[in-house]
């Protein structure tokens, strides 16, 4: 390909896929009509002296004619629909074949002979019935729904080559965002958001388990029938005060009438961490700390002998002195393990169905096991158990009873989080210090207070005031072992009241949900760590070993390893649900009406006394007209602690209209080739509870020492729901019996009365609990595009396009008064940044008569500006660079526009599918030691510093070197949690990528032959990948992640092999 072709392609911006989708699907519009022309053409002109007129009526098995369906003779685009009294009329060929269909019914297939009058009876199919989407608090027929809904199957998520089912969801639904910032066993759960964000109280969706809300990222993916991506108000209104970031449903499996059917999956694999930083050298990084020192006026430099011994030492002894540790190297494994395991069983009769499952995860770790327990890496061990039984006592009674749980065991090398583990990866030095000293030391460098002492030592972080050795710290006996359970169980009871009326049925459920953690093991133990004092070691004089924290008197021995158990964490939890409904579907005809009233009750135990609880109140109407006219109306009266009795309850209705275009007559006639057409619309409230306290009309009062009450937080008995208007224009087309679909969604949002902390003068004397300050705006579209097709020959491809765009706004904050607009939340994006600057001139200083010309810097400069150091914009110009030259800069930590590409390949048994997952248009903070070289004057740095401000080097993308940080802390912000400055390209830089998310490939058996040869029933091998490759616009580290201020565990590219058995 030409690059002036890729370019053209790809485009510029977050547009260039939404042009390629649009452009593939006028070329595919076009083609149409041609493509079905040819074949009609030749048949025409071979039969044209043959052709005789034939008529029919369609009926359906209760004899009722079927208006609109469609005639067609088969390779042809000859064709016709029947009339209000399913009668039709067609002239046909002498030979040949005529299809009737119509939605929701099986294809008939009639053989022309000389007879001219026809009778067709359609009969439904079942299978298109089960075509269903799971909606709030029950399901609808796809073709039916008029709500902004998205939904993967089983085989999509267990054919995705990951055990952790928010990873399984990337890419395959439309406005779904999903963001993986770290590898780490047991904790590399997605963060996932329904058309970006939405709240600064959260944005979090509501995620529902078998109709209870319940997290779901440690469920087995074989134990999920279906997940639901409800996304508009129609859809989610009521869910009222939970709907408001949208809603995912997911759907555990049910047994099926038949003998038992057993399947076996077995997977083995490997973890190879990516996106890890290249080592910089110490040779390097004495070079570049050279240059700093120069820069700020200190001539304490490496000479050019000890740059030579860093480069390459001259004795094994000067290797530990002038050390190169590269930390990822010497402490990273190059895979891991990782096994998943299934077995599951199904059946039943009429009385009683059945499903159960048992599975089994382990994630090993990339960490080498530096001590001999092995309890002191990362691993993470996951049982996954389910049974969910479905009883039949009478024909219009059903029972059932679903119990599901998971036990997880997640191990930690020491007690330390794993941010601060790895922040010690990414920003110890590599040269102050060997990692430690190797056993042959001691034999060339004897130690007079031990002089039995022999073997490895530990080496302590000499030089460095804030970072440890992570080597001595990994080979520490330390670590923690967490036990992690959860247990769901539901009783659902549904009665029929047929002879009431038909279509008529009460229900009930009543749900229990635990979790609980505690630790189970902890263990303590801390080793003796040296150093060598090498100006002792030279003289020749005292004792050159130097030991951490120990006088010479001290014993040399092991240390007692100490182990405990049992400590339970503050993070139990229950949560006891119920809920009653009455349930209405009918049909009448062409007619089909549906209503739902159902009333709801959660309260959940965590952390407290005083359970938290929600009630709620549920309406639906539904009406289907011949699959043509749809309407839904929806209502949700929810009810919330968290506001005082007059505004406790809120009220949020919504209603959606749909029109099937292609149902009319008119339609199958002109275009037959164009099968879909259906227009939907839907508009409506919903709400959001979440606050940063709990109970908004209630005050706490502390006592102090003096005596005296004083009240914690004022409170507001005033506060409101946050409400959000969502609207949607939803098209949904088909042409060549759907082998050619596009979907095109437009939404808006609109937010008001957003909880806020008030701000509040400091004569005051006191805080306020939050107050309806805040509204916000989003809007955006969504696209879907596909293909698919099943050649004559039995090959089937498919391709998938998907992209989303959002974009918010802030309209309204409880912003200080006397803000700078330029500086204000309000006009700006919700996780935008509003602590940019610019720079000018090219971006440095170049000369000291440029410094004395341009508007001098705050006091915390202490004069260290030198020409290659950045030239900030002025930008209120007041002659000086503070805080107050910050301004709104373009860019979000969010993306967007996210974007997948799916593409799937089969013939016979062979089966291939591969998944592109991309974002654009999103930034990371890019700080501490990833951007700002030697921080906490740690002689450390990274791949962004290297092309670093020389005279010679005038266009580079970084400043000159430097110690110290008041280049950047001027804005505020600290060493520890970063700096505010945000320079577009340096500390804020574009982190787009687009990545190889997954990949399968499969051989499935002929069944009969395994049936006769082996006795089962089926039989597959294959392969996955995950992460396989990415290619990104930032620097060094993973794009996925939303700031670089601390360290994380890498993610990891995953490759396994797995075995199908079904019994």
């Amino acid at each position: 390909m030409s690059k002036s072709t890729k370019y053209a392609i790809s485009g510029t911006g977050r547009w260039g896929a939404l042009r390629f989708a649009v452009l593939v699907l006028a070329l595919c519009l076009l083609q149409a009509p041609g493509i079905l022309a040819a074949p009609a053409a030749a048949a025409q002109a071979g039969n044209a002296a043959a052709k005789h007129r034939v008529q029919g009526t369609v009926v359906d098995q209760a004899g009722a004619p079927v208006i609109g369906a469609n005639v067609i003779v088969e390779g042809t685009t000859t064709g016709t629909t029947t009339d209000a009294k399913g009668a039709f009329s067609l002239e046909v060929p002498a030979k040949g074949r005529l299809l009737i269909s119509y939605l929701g019914y099986e294809t008939q297939q009639v053989t022309l002979t000389s007879q001219t009058q026809y009778m067709v009876t359609l009969r439904e199919n079942t299978a298109a019935i089960a075509d269903v989407v799971v909606v709030g608090y029950g399901v609808q027929r796809k073709e039916s729904v008029v709500g902004a809904i998205s939904q993967v199957d089983n085989k999509s998520l267990v054919n995705s080559g990951t055990a952790n089912i928010t990873n399984a969801l990337t890419g395959k639904l439309s406005g779904v965002t999903s963001i993986q910032s770290s590898g780490q066993p047991g904790e590399n759960d997605a963060t996932l958001l329904i058309r970006g964000v939405s709240s600064w109280n959260g944005s979090a969706p509501l995620v529902l388990v078998d109709g209870v809300e319940r997290d779901f990222a440690d469920l087995d993916p074989n134990e999920v029938e279906t997940i639901s991506v409800l996304k508009d108000a129609s859809a989610t209104a009521v869910f009222g005060a939970k709907g408001a970031n949208g809603v995912i449903i997911v759907t555990t499996k049910v047994g099926e009438t038949g003998r038992p059917k057993m399947n076996l999956s077995v997977e083995y694999g490997l973890d190879i961490p990516s996106d890890l930083p290249e080592h910089i050298s110490s040779y390097t990084t004495a070079q570049l700390l050279n240059v700093a020192k120069k820069n700020t006026g200190d001539w304490s430099l490496y000479t050019d002998r000890e740059l030579q011994e860093y480069r390459s030492p001259s004795s094994r002894i000067n290797a530990l002195r002038y050390p190169d540790n590269d930390w990822f190297d010497l402490l990273m494994k190059k895979c891991a393990s990782t096994v998943n395991a299934n077995f599951n069983m199904s059946g039943g009769t009429d009385r009683v169905k059945y499903f159960v499952s048992l599975g089994y995860m382990h994630e090993g770790s990339i960490i080498k096991q530096l001590h001999e327990y092995k309890n002191t890496t990362f691993t993470y061990d996951r049982i996954n158990y389910r049974s969910n039984l479905d009883f039949k006592p009478t024909k219009s009674t059903s029972l059932a009873v679903k119990v599901g749980g998971t036990l997880g065991i997640k191990q930690n090398p020491n007690n330390q989080s794993v941010g601060a583990l790895f922040n010690t990866f990414y920003s110890a030095s590599p040269m102050m210090y060997p990692a430690y000293f190797p056993g042959w030391v001691l034999d060339e460098i004897p130690d007079p207070d031990y002089p039995r002492a022999s073997g490895t030592r530990l080496s302590y972080a000499e030089g460095s005031v804030f970072w440890k050795n992570p080597y001595a710290t990994l080979s520490a006996a330390d670590f923690q072992q967490t036990t992690r359970n959860k247990l769901f169980t539901d009783v659902i009871l549904k009665q029929n009241l047929d002879f009431v009326t038909e279509g008529l049925s009460v229900s009930a459920k009543a749900s229990l949900s635990t979790y609980y953690s505690r630790v189970s093991q902890k263990a303590e133990q801390v080793y003796p760590q040296f150093q060598i004092d090498w100006d002792a070691y030279e003289s020749g004089t005292g004792n050159p070993w130097t030991r951490l924290n120990f006088s010479s008197d001290s014993l040399y021995e092991d240390p007692i390893y100490s182990v405990s158990q049992g400590d339970l964490q503050n993070t139990y939890s229950s949560t006891f649900y119920w809920e009653g409904s009455i349930n209405y579907d009918r049909k009448f005809g062409r007619h089909s009406v549906s209503a739902l009233v159902l009333f709801n009750q959660r309260e959940n135990l965590k952390q407290t006394d005083y359970a938290y609880r929600t009630q709620g109140l549920v309406g639906r109407v539904t009406y289907d007209f011949g699959h043509k006219y749809l309407l839904e109306a929806n209502i949700g009266y929810t009810g919330s602690e968290q506001f005082s009795p007059k505004n406790r309850y809120g009220f949020f209705p919504s209603v959606a209209v749909g029109y099937v275009l292609s149902q009319e007559r008119f339609w199958k006639e002109a275009l037959p080739w164009w099968n879909k057409f259906k227009l939907r619309y839907s508009d409506g409230l919903v709400g959001n509870d979440q606050t940063s306290s709990r109970w908004l009309y209630y005050s706490s009062y502390t006592k102090g020492d003096d005596g005296y009450y004083a009240e914690d937080a004022v409170a507001n008995d005033e506060a409101r729901w946050e409400t959000a208007r969502k609207r949607d224009l939803g098209i949904e087309m088909g042409w060549l019996d759907s082998q050619l679909t596009l979907s095109v969604d437009l939404f808006d949002e609109k937010r008001k009365d957003m909880l806020v902390a008030p701000v509040v003068p400091i004569l005051v004397g006191t805080s306020f609990k939050q107050v309806n300050h805040g509204e916000m705006k989003k809007h955006g579209i969504e696209v879907e595009l596909g293909f698919r097709r099943t050649t004559r020959y039995g090959l089937r491809y498919n391709i998938d396009l998907m992209a989303s765009f959002n974009e918010n706004r802030i309209t309204e904050y409880e912003d200080a008064p006397y803000m700078p607009d330029y500086q204000k939340y309000a006009g700006s994006a919700y996780q935008g940044q509003r602590t940019g600057t610019k720079l000018v001139d090219g971006g440095y200083y170049t000369s000291v008569n440029d410094i004395h010309t341009y508007p001098g810097y705050t006091d915390t400069w202490n004069g260290n500006v030198f020409p290659g150091c950045y030239k900030f914009l002025d930008y209120n110009g007041d002659g000086t660079i503070n805080n107050e030259d910050l301004h709104y800069i373009d860019g979000s930590t969010y993306p967007p526009m996210i974007y997948s590409i799916r593409g799937g390949l089969g013939y016979k048994g062979f089966e291939f599918s591969i998944l592109f997952y991309g974002n654009q248009g999103k930034y990371v903070n890019y700080n501490k030691s990833f951007e700002i070289e030697f921080n906490k004057l740690e002689p450390r740095v990274n791949k962004s510093q290297l092309d670093y401000w020389r005279p010679d080097n005038p266009g580079a993308s970084h400043s000159t070197m430097t110690l110290g940080t008041s280049m950047y802390s001027w804005g505020g912000g600290s060493a520890d949690s970063g700096y505010d400055v945000a320079i577009e390209g340096r500390t804020w830089r574009k982190a787009d990528f687009l990545t190889i998310k997954e990949i399968y490939a499969a051989y499935t058996f002929d069944r009969k032959r395994l049936k006769k040869s082996v006795g089962i029933n089926s039989l597959t091998f294959y392969v996955t990948a995950n992460n396989l490759w990415t290619v990104t616009n930032l620097i060094e580290g993973n794009p996925m992640a939303t700031n670089f201020s601390q360290g994380f565990y890498p993610l990891m590219t995953t490759v396994k092999l797995g075995v199908k058995v079904g019994f």
